[in-house]
């Protein structure tokens, strides 16, 4: 634990270092004018769109969810806004959001081996998409950048983090039952029938992978996330008055997935995300202050949504552990 403690403080210390080393690189004065554009109510539209992009991630995990009723469609959305909130605003990274985020929807009657078991399938279709919409940034890239010594170079480095995601993506499929295997057997030193609950946790994996329509509909639904939050970014830079096509910025969020997905040990990927920004900015016309002030807009956005809803979700388990602790009623004579 205290190995761990470290690395996270280590992890929390390089990220604020690199973050503060791009802002200096870029300087305060043009990177405050570009935010200064936005305004109040640019923010706010951003912070809304933004919410509204939880909504299909949050099916695509409930696609992979059977046995979940219709009525509860907002579920899983609110169970992957508290993930990515903790994993954002904790300082946890996406371990300890994806632990809250089971517990956000197990909170509202889904069981354990089916919040589980979904969450792993979630997780690969996530990746899956992940690595098509990497895929679409580096053909852009050879459309584009392979004229440019440098874009030759960014170009070798995001098709080796398409190899190394394709790779990853292999593994995690294929060692998800003994993972889960290890973690029972492990965690039964401590707790009760972790065994049996791990048991019933695969059988759940197998009876989800026995539906390719669901596994099949989550990619899709994430492949649309990724496209959703990219134009995010793009949004972002109109509301700067920066004038750049949704392509262009599509391809840029690309390569910065797989940046983040690298970057995973740090919270929300503090410092390389602004570093990244920074030096891929040039390739695609875009000036430093612009690329930084969108990466700091994200941390604001970030920390207005993801403050209320750990609020939210501490205030409802603390009332639900309240609930089971509170005796039964007695039964009339």
């Amino acid at each position: 634990m205290n190995r761990w403690k470290i690395g996270v403080v280590a992890a929390l210390v390089l990220g604020l270092a690199l973050t503060i080393g791009a802002v200096a690189y870029v300087g305060w004065g043009g990177l405050w004018a570009s935010v200064e554009r936005i305004g109040l109510g640019g923010f706010a539209l951003y912070v809304l769109y933004n919410l509204i992009g939880f909504l299909p991630v949050g099916w695509a995990w409930w696609s992979v969810a059977p046995g979940v009723p219709r009525r509860q469609w907002l579920l899983f959305p609110w169970g992957r806004l508290v993930r990515e909130s903790a994993s954002d605003v904790l300082p946890f990274s996406q371990v300890g959001g994806l632990v809250i985020g089971l517990r956000a929807v197990e909170q509202q009657g889904v069981s354990e081996p089916l919040a589980v078991a979904s969450q792993v399938v979630d997780l690969t279709t996530e990746m899956a998409a992940q690595l098509f919409y990497t895929l679409f940034g580096v053909a852009m890239l050879v459309a584009i950048l392979s004229h440019a010594s440098v874009g030759g170079r960014l170009l070798w480095t995001a098709l080796l983090a398409l190899c190394i995601g394709a790779v990853g993506l292999v593994a995690f499929v294929a060692l998800q039952g003994r993972g889960i295997d290890l973690v029972g057997a492990i965690a039964s030193r401590w707790i009760k029938d972790t065994r049996q609950r791990a048991d019933a946790i695969k059988q759940m994996l197998r009876d989800i992978y026995a539906q390719p329509s669901r596994v099949a509909g989550g990619v899709v639904l994430h492949g649309i996330g990724w496209v959703f939050s990219g134009a995010a970014t793009w949004i972002a830079f109109r509301l700067m008055g920066v004038q750049i096509d949704l392509w262009k910025v599509l391809t840029l969020e690309a390569l910065m997935a797989a940046v983040k997905s690298v970057a995973f040990f740090t919270p929300g990927a503090l410092g390389f995300q602004e570093g990244a920004y920074v030096l891929i900015a040039p390739l695609f016309g875009l000036t430093a202050e612009a690329t930084l002030a969108v990466s700091l807009l994200r941390r604001a956005k970030d920390l207005v949504i993801g403050v209320p809803a750990m609020l939210v979700w501490q205030y409802t388990e603390v009332a639900g552990k309240r609930r089971l602790a509170e005796p039964a009623p007695t039964p009339p004579v």
